[in-house]
């Protein structure tokens, strides 16, 4: 259901005496600077700035933090990083000066050239690091013929490098104009490209927004061939006309089959949406009039050949696929890829699609999970992608956990129409089927369609533990047909998925560091629930924020004091304070309030019960204080207090906290 997108070839990839003179030599790592007004003759200095960001580029040391004035207008040049390195302890840094606006780098005017071109070039350097900057407007012009020659990126990595790193940029309007023919032209975002025998190793972009792109056949965020242990996290890739991140293998990127794979990476965090090709020229359409739904086949997350990849905690909605595991390669799969405690909701054609579009022509995918995943409402235009599409050339597929549902009066949930991959009895399990009542219900199993819940396991084999239902979810969001990125798809305390994604004989062990989607305990209450949150109460996330064992456990008792500040933890809990940090100061307190003992606590968990009690001696015994008697009293700002009279009599009181 993909057509294959193009790929491209990358480009491959006196001091004494000077130091006598000159003791601001860029042989010694420093701050330099950048700007407008600024000359290329000049130091580099903040006094005596350069005039472009190629100078420095070209200059740049180890350790060098080059500082961009942004408060001078913007930058019309393609910079080129090449053969820089910066060390894990001193890597060279282009970002924005502080407290100036973001730095844009403008292309408006620049035509690309033939071949592939970007904004900014990092070549074959180790630890470089983009800093907060806007990359934008670089556009392919004149006639289709050109244009199809030209390749725009806005951020493009190539050849080799360690600990590269682009943080909290943005890049938009990188546009491949080509307005004819299948496959008319390509462009990027952001492209990392490894294509030399070393790879580009330990990559992170992290809190970039890559938006109003045209890619023609290629995609937003493109991670390519000899690209290992990568972090992709934190990133808004958004309104672009076609694939939002992908990770690919088997494009020929590198000359060495073995080595031309994404690999060894984390997806996580991120929030896709708007991806669609149905105007793309690339798939019929010609930017303003679109093809047909047949034509909207941009996944907002692709694993395209790659391997040995989580992709967790991500938001993808108003895609035409949430979620794609395949290859384009014949012969060729994705593999060891862990799609877990993901949001994949409204998407246009389908939501979840694994396997190759054809049996021949493409590979498929191979031991690659999906757990844990919220799957709600997709096919919004009721083409007939269902919520997940099993296609062809499966292998070790597990399909566990996960909430599955729609809203549409014909509910088309897991579809495979076709007879080829294996799975295991059980692969498919411990789901949660929702549709509305009255719906209609469609399964496909081996290109045969069954109508009823239990025809499909029976067919099928799968999912004889998993729940099919018509009532609430219980889930929080008001608006359960909203794209909108408010919609909360949290659990509330009665929701029908809570404890019911495993069996206690039988326990789910979550793996090393797993999270839910809002980051917390992928298990409480003693065992896990369906879909990508985990119900927390309030008591159980505070034990997860500073102890990760929502159910207690070592120095997580209710009763313990780990920092052994007199205050146990469910006091602790109450009164708003750090179970983990000494602070008995900010325990309930006794003053001298006009002639009055005045008795001051907190209430920092409504939910619990809170009750001030007296007793003469500390022996005896602890009655509690009636409002009559002193009345509750509060500043509306969290504190509360009783007064009582002072007498010849000794009394105590005290603070008792219990759960309801």
């Amino acid at each position: 259901m993909l057509p294959p997108h193009a790929f491209f070839q990358s480009p491959s990839r006196f001091g004494f005496l000077i130091l006598l003179l000159n003791p601001l030599s860029l042989s010694q790592a420093a701050d330099r600077y950048v700007s407008k007004t600024g000359s290329d003759n000049n130091l580099g200095t903040l006094a005596s700035p350069w005039k472009t960001i190629g100078k420095a580029a070209g200059a740049a040391v180890a350790g060098d933090v080059i500082n961009i004035r942004g408060n001078g207008g913007n930058y019309s040049e393609r910079v080129t990083v090449n053969n820089r390195d910066g060390t894990a302890a001193l890597p060279i840094i282009f970002q924005t000066y502080p407290g100036d606006p973001m730095v844009v780098l403008d292309l408006t005017g620049t035509v690309p050239p033939a071949g592939v071109s970007a904004v900014f070039t990092i070549t074959n350097s180790d630890y470089v690091t983009l800093r907060n900057l806007e990359i934008r407007n670089y556009k392919t012009s004149g006639t289709d013929a050109v244009q199809r020659g030209q390749i725009p990126v806005g951020i493009y990595i190539v050849g080799n490098g360690n600990g590269v790193a682009v943080r909290n940029c943005k890049v938009h309007d990188i546009w491949q104009s080509c307005a004819t023919a299948f496959d008319a032209g390509n462009g990027f975002g952001i492209a990392v490209y490894g294509n030399n025998a070393t790879a580009v190793n330990n990559l992170v972009l992290d809190g970039n927004e890559i938006y109003d792109l045209r890619t023609g056949s290629s995609e937003s965020v493109a991670l390519n061939g000899n690209v290992t242990n990568f972090t992709v996290t934190n990133n808004i890739v958004h309104d672009c006309n076609n694939i939002g991140i992908d990770f690919i293998g088997f494009e020929g990127t590198n000359g060495n089959a073995a080595l031309d794979q994404a690999r060894q990476g984390t997806c996580a965090n991120n929030l896709v949406y708007n991806i669609d090709s149905k105007f793309n020229p690339a798939y019929g359409g010609n930017f303003t009039t679109g093809g047909d739904n047949s034509t909207r086949s941009a996944p907002g997350i692709y694993v395209d050949g790659g391997k040995d990849i989580v992709i967790e905690r991500n938001r993808v909605y108003a895609c035409n696929f949430a979620l794609s595991l395949g290859s384009e390669a014949a012969a060729k799969v994705t593999s060891n890829v862990t799609a877990r405690n993901n949001i994949f909701n409204h998407c246009h054609v389908g939501g979840i699609v694994l396997g190759g579009s054809d049996a021949a022509d493409n590979g498929g995918a191979s031991n690659c999970a999906i757990s844990n995943n919220t799957i709600y409402g997709n096919d919004t235009v009721g083409y007939g992608g269902g919520q997940i599409a099993l296609q062809n050339n499966l292998t070790g597929i597990t399909i566990r956990r996960n909430l599955i549902t729609t809203t549409a009066s014909f509910a088309q949930l897991i579809l495979k129409d076709n007879l080829t991959g294996t799975f295991a009895a059980g692969a498919i399990d411990w789901n949660y089927f929702r549709t509305n009542p009255g719906s209609s219900l469609e399964f496909i199993w081996n290109n045969t369609a069954y109508s009823t819940f239990a025809a499909w396991k029976s067919a099928s084999s799968q999912d004889l533990n998993s729940t099919f239902g018509t009532s609430s979810l219980g889930l929080t969001n008001n608006n359960p047909t909203s794209t909108a990125p408010s919609t909360d798809f949290t659990l509330t305390a009665t929701s029908v998925l809570r404890n019911i994604g495993d069996s206690a004989s039988l326990p789910f062990t979550p793996a090393v560091g797993e999270k839910d989607y809002p980051g917390l305990s992928r298990v409480a209450s003693q065992r896990v629930d369906i879909g990508a949150d985990e119900y927390h109460t309030p008591y159980q996330s505070w034990l997860d924020l500073y102890f990760g064992l929502p159910d207690g456990g070592t120095s997580a008792g209710t009763g313990d004091d780990p920092d052994r500040d007199g205050l146990k933890n469910l006091f602790e809990y109450s009164q708003g304070t750090i179970p983990t940090k000494p602070d008995v100061n900010l325990a309930p307190t006794s003053s001298m309030v006009g002639g009055k003992l005045r008795y001051t606590y907190r209430k920092a968990a409504p939910e619990l019960t809170y009750t001030v009690q007296q007793n003469p001696t500390l022996s005896g015994t602890w009655t509690t204080v009636s409002n009559t008697t002193s009345p509750e009293q509060t500043d509306g700002q969290g504190n509360y207090w009783r007064d009582f009279p002072t007498t010849s009599t000794r009394g105590f009181y005290r603070l008792k906290v219990t759960q309801p």
